[in-house]
């Protein structure tokens, strides 16, 4: 589990609550700031534990500096759609000494005013441009597999997966082929709650989650090796041997010998797929 920091979050939003959703599963410690007592406890009821709330005016620098913003190790601003609001609030945690500051921007221009007040690029966050990223690296590159794209560029993409190909079971990372290469990287794994930084040595086991570094084009490939074949591509492949089985016994002319009537054709498949079939007769006939 990483490290336990306090964080602070100024203004509810859909962003705002997607972050604090993350770092309660991560058990951060987290305040809220907002100016809307009845916004904070409409949307923050549902968290249980984890989350404190204070009602409070951002773009006061003597009630942030009088609520202890200075103490926090992170400070995220979910505020885009007051842009005035949000940068007055950069300006004052910037006065107060809050170095780790985290901005959503609404966009590009948005980007530009908060990098002439003093902040990097890593500090301001453009969701519509992540998810934009996201969804076209799916469908360019076509990822089949049910990944969880944690971040994209032009040419490599971060993710996890989680380990269910039961023919890689106990064995390393090097017999099975997962050396980093130029094309990608294995950057850590995540058992039982514990992360480990592994090497061509560690064992693999089941639902480890592997968290990789690779190019686009190849992803489908790692997690086809990591996950096993996917579930449709497996069902295809069995019908197929089942026709192909049907076909077999018409060549050699046991279909028209042996089957008289409708119930000889249902032991015939009865025959080839077994009692899971059998549930469904209804369905063959």
């Amino acid at each position: 589990m990483a490290k336990r920091k306090s964080i602070a979050i100024i203004g509810i939003s859909n962003f705002s609550l997607s972050v604090i959703k993350t770092l309660v599963d991560k058990k951060q410690y987290i305040t809220v700031f907002d100016y809307d007592e009845d916004k904070l406890n409409l949307h923050l009821s549902e968290f249980d534990y984890g989350v404190d709330t204070t009602i409070l005016d951002a773009t006061s620098k003597t009630a942030l500096a009088r609520n202890g913003i200075g103490a926090f190790d992170v400070v995220i601003i979910g505020i885009s759609n007051n842009m005035e609001s949000g940068l007055m609030t950069v300006l004052n945690l910037l006065d107060l000494g809050c170095e780790n500051i985290i901005v959503k921007a609404k966009d590009s221009k948005h980007k530009r005013l908060l990098t002439a007040l003093g902040l990097n690029e890593n500090q301001i966050i453009i969701p519509d441009d992540i998810s934009g990223n996201i969804v076209a690296a799916r469908a360019v590159f076509n990822i089949a597999f049910d990944v969880e794209v944690n971040s994209v560029d032009q040419d490599y993409i971060s993710t996890s997966l989680v380990l269910t190909n039961f023919d890689i079971f106990g064995k390393t990372i090097a017999e099975v082929g997962l050396s980093s290469t130029k094309e990608f990287n294995i950057i850590q794994l995540r058992r039982n709650n514990k992360i480990l930084i592994p090497d061509d040595y560690t064992e693999l086991k089941e639902n480890d989650e592997i968290v990789v570094f690779a190019k686009i084009n190849i992803i489908n490939e790692l997690a086809n090796k990591i996950q096993g074949q996917a579930k449709d591509s497996k069902q295809d492949d069995d019908e197929l041997e089942i026709f192909e089985e049907l076909e077999n016994i018409s060549n050699t002319g046991q279909l028209t010998d042996n089957l008289k009537n409708a119930e000889d054709v249902e032991t015939i498949f009865d025959s080839i797929i077994f009692d899971d079939t059998k549930q469904n007769k209804t369905t063959k006939k």
